[in-house]
């Protein structure tokens, strides 16, 4: 049995990208915080450099500015998103009857609220920068270079669905991605607001009803009526 030798220089190669990973998780995590808690606009690297323990040197030197790492926070966010619900969502799109058979259709639009609903009670700083950004305004999201192709992925699937039926007529296919993503964003972010009507979400009999009810809104707001 041959037994692998590492050198000392391959060892310490190792070692450094291990670390230069494990610290830049460290700052993102230290960022998404800050961001989460205070806006892009009210967040400073001081600051996220005080919460990570790095100095705002290494920051800049990881991320060349605040946007920089601001871009970041949104990408490694979407990318968990995508870890997480991407494999569901993925399997289910590739069904070919997913715009002809108005049962598929259904069920393709439970599953993704169900698989959203999920990520983002389990990653609720992300929840709050989303909302951090749509009270600026969406102006520094505009401005990042990462753009995930969700939302043209579910406007040509709504197309689809609309010419076969199967989307109601007098809904417009571009605003299919928004409203669902509004419904769910906004029902779990005003949910602490409505504690005493509700429950908490962090109950997983509340949290079962809410993402049923969630997705009984989408499934009856977006589907031809007629098929219901």
């Amino acid at each position: 049995m041959e037994v692998a030798i590492i050198s000392p220089t391959e060892g310490k190669r190792s070692s450094k990208i291990y670390d230069a990973a494990r610290t830049r998780g460290i700052i993102l995590d230290a960022a998404e915080k800050i961001f989460a808690e205070l806006g892009y606009s009210a967040a400073r690297i001081d600051v996220i450099a005080k919460e990570s323990r790095y100095n705002k040197s290494l920051i800049y030197q990881y991320f060349g500015d605040k946007l920089g790492l601001y871009t970041e926070v949104v990408k490694r966010a979407d990318q968990i998103g995508e870890q997480i619900t991407g494999s569901f969502i993925a399997g289910l799109l590739k069904n070919e009857q997913l715009v002809t058979d108005p049962a598929a259709f259904r069920e393709f639009l439970e599953v993704m609220t169900r698989e959203t609903v999920s990520f983002l009670l389990e990653h609720r700083s992300y929840l709050r920068i989303l909302f951090w950004e749509a009270a600026e305004d969406w102006k520094t999201w505009n401005q990042i270079t990462y753009r995930p192709d969700d939302a043209t992925q579910m406007h040509d699937l709504a197309l689809a669905a609309q010419k076969n039926g199967i989307l109601r007529q007098d809904l417009d296919p571009a605003l299919f991605p928004i409203l669902i993503m509004n419904v769910t964003t906004a029902t779990l972010q005003s949910s602490s607001r409505f504690e005493q009507l509700l429950g908490k979400l962090d109950s997983p009999q509340m949290r079962e009803q809410t993402t049923q009810q969630i997705a009984k809104f989408i499934i009856h707001g977006v589907m031809e009526p007629s098929l219901l």
